[in-house]
Formats: structure tokens, C-alpha cells, sequence
């Protein structure tokens, strides 16, 4: 067991859920062999913006290429992909937000010196 598999059952003892253990892009980082935060020490606000973007995106394309694509692209549906990722973003940024609260976890390179991870 790696060093970050270990953080990530230490976190979920805590009481993190596991979505939180994780980086943001999660499947981007096993790509690129990078050992990134965990969202739970990820800035809410950062969250926010990403996940908007990245959801509104998503979603737009996966709309498009199942329904849009045989009906004409409206304005709607286009805003309908952005209140998704809006919507998306912000119960990730208050999840992160709730539960960095609770935990009274602010600082990642702080939080692995008191717990002797690095």
C-alpha cells in the first residue's frame, strides 16, 4: 500500500467521504504519475469554478451527442448545461466547505506534518 492509498483510508476514518479523498481528476492524475491534494484541502472556491466548467461541459457534449445533435441547439439548452455545472459546483464547494469545517482541515503540507506523512 502506497503512501497515498494510506492517506485515503486515514481520511475516510476521519469521517471524509471518499469522493473527497480523491483528487479532483482523479483519472488525470493516474495518468500523469502526480500525487495531487485531496479535494477535502482543495480551496472551495477553486472547486467551484472547476467543476462548473468541467460540468457544463460534460454535460453539454453528452446532451448533444444523445438528443441535440437530432433537434435543433437552442439558447435553453445551453443554459441548461451551465446550471448544471453551476448547480454541480456548488454542493462539491459546500461539501468540501462543510466537512473542511468540521474536521478543522485548512493547510495540506500542515495537515501531513501533524499526522508525520511526509
Amino acid at each position: 500500500m502506497g503512501k497515498f492509498e494510506f492517506i485515503q483510508l486515514y481520511l475516510k476514518e476521519k469521517g471524509v467521504s471518499a469522493q473527497l479523498t480523491k483528487p479532483y481528476l482523479f483519472s488525470i492524475s493516474k495518468l500523469t504519475k502526480k500525487n495531487l491534494k485531496p479535494q477535502v484541502f482543495e480551496s472551495p472556491l477553486k472547486l467551484f469554478f472547476l467543476q462548473t466548467v468541467f460540468g457544463s461541459i460534460t454535460w453539454g457534449s453528452l446532451m448533444f451527442l444523445l438528443i441535440w445533435q437530432f433537434n435543433n441547439v437552442t439558447i435553453y439548452n445551453l443554459y441548461g448545461a451551465l446550471f448544471f455545472g453551476v448547480a454541480t459546483g456548488f454542493i462539491l464547494a459546500l461539501n468540501v466547505a462543510t466537512t473542511q469545517k468540521r474536521l478543522d482541515l485548512n493547510n495540506w503540507d500542515q495537515w501531513l506534518e501533524e499526522n508525520h506523512f511526509n
